[in-house]
C-alpha cells in the first residue's frame, strides 16, 4: 500500500517537474514529450492536441494524488502540526508583550484593562505601607507547572485569538531585587490584534513548511502541479490563438 502511495506522489512530481523544467529551459515540445513517449510516435502529431493530452494527464495525476488516502493523512497531520505551532508562537507573542511592559512600564492594549488596574492598585497599596517607590514585574506562568498558562476561547468564532493567560505579578521596592509580595495564579484576558495574528500565522506556516517532512511531501507535489498547470494552460492558449 505504501509503495502505491509513493508512486502516486512520484508520478505527479516527475510529470509536473518535466513540464516546468522544459518550460524553464525553453525546450521544444518534442524534447519534453520524449520523456514519456518515443520520438517516432511524435511524427505528425498536432501540438495543440499533444498539449491537451498533457493537460488531461496532469489533471488526472493531480486528482489521483489529491484523493489518495496518504494525502488526506498528511493533510490531517499538517493541520495538527500547524495548530501546535500556532499555540507555541502565541505563547511567544504574549511573552514578548509582557517583557515589553516590564521594560517600558506601559501596558499593552492586547491585555484587558483589569491587569493594569490590578497592578496600579497594588502599587498604591504597597506605597502607603512601605512609604517608598514600588516597582513591579510580570511573568507568564511556567507552562510546565500546571499545563499551559494560556486558555483559549473556542466560541464566538475567535478561536486562538482571544482567551486568558496566567500572569504572576511581583512587587518590590525601587532599586531592590527582593520582592515584597508575589501574586500568582491570576488570569487576565487577552485579545490578539490583526498584526499579531499575521505574525503568529506567518511564523507558524514558515516553521511547518521548512521543518516538517509531511509539509515537504505535501507541498512539493502541489506546487509543482500548480506550476505545470499554468505552463500547460499557457501553451494551450498560445497554440489556440496562434
Amino acid at each position: 500500500m505504501e509503495d502505491t502511495q509513493d508512486k502516486v506522489r512520484r508520478n505527479l512530481v516527475v510529470f509536473s517537474a518535466a513540464i516546468v523544467i522544459g518550460w524553464f529551459l525553453d525546450l521544444k515540445l518534442a524534447a519534453i514529450t520524449q520523456l514519456f513517449v518515443s520520438a517516432s510516435d511524435l511524427n505528425n502529431v498536432d501540438a495543440i492536441k499533444l498539449w491537451f493530452v498533457t493537460f488531461v494527464v496532469l489533471v488526472y495525476l493531480f486528482f489521483r494524488y489529491k484523493f489518495d488516502a496518504a494525502t488526506n493523512s498528511q493533510l490531517t497531520h499538517l493541520s495538527i502540526e500547524l495548530g501546535e505551532k500556532r499555540r507555541n508562537y502565541l505563547s511567544q507573542y504574549l511573552l514578548r508583550k509582557i517583557v515589553l511592559i516590564n521594560r517600558t512600564g506601559k501596558f499593552n492594549s492586547i491585555f484587558e484593562a483589569t491587569l493594569q488596574d490590578e497592578v496600579n492598585r497594588q502599587i498604591e497599596k504597597f506605597k502607603k505601607e512601605h512609604s517608598c517607590e514600588i516597582q513591579f514585574r510580570l511573568h507568564m506562568q511556567n507552562a510546565w507547572d500546571n499545563g499551559s498558562p494560556i486558555e483559549i476561547k473556542f466560541d464566538n468564532g475567535k478561536q486562538l485569538w482571544e482567551g486568558t493567560v496566567g500572569i504572576t505579578e511581583e512587587y518590590l521596592k525601587a532599586g531592590s531585587s527582593r520582592n515584597l509580595v508575589t501574586s500568582s495564579g491570576l488570569r487576565h484576558a487577552y485579545s490578539i490584534p490583526l498584526s499579531g495574528r499575521i505574525w503568529i500565522t506567518s511564523h507558524s506556516i514558515i516553521h511547518v513548511a521548512i521543518y516538517s517532512k509531511s509539509a515537504v511531501d505535501f507541498i512539493l507535489p502541489i506546487v509543482l502541479a500548480g506550476l505545470a498547470l499554468i505552463v500547460v494552460i499557457g501553451k494551450l492558449v498560445v497554440q489556440y490563438l496562434g
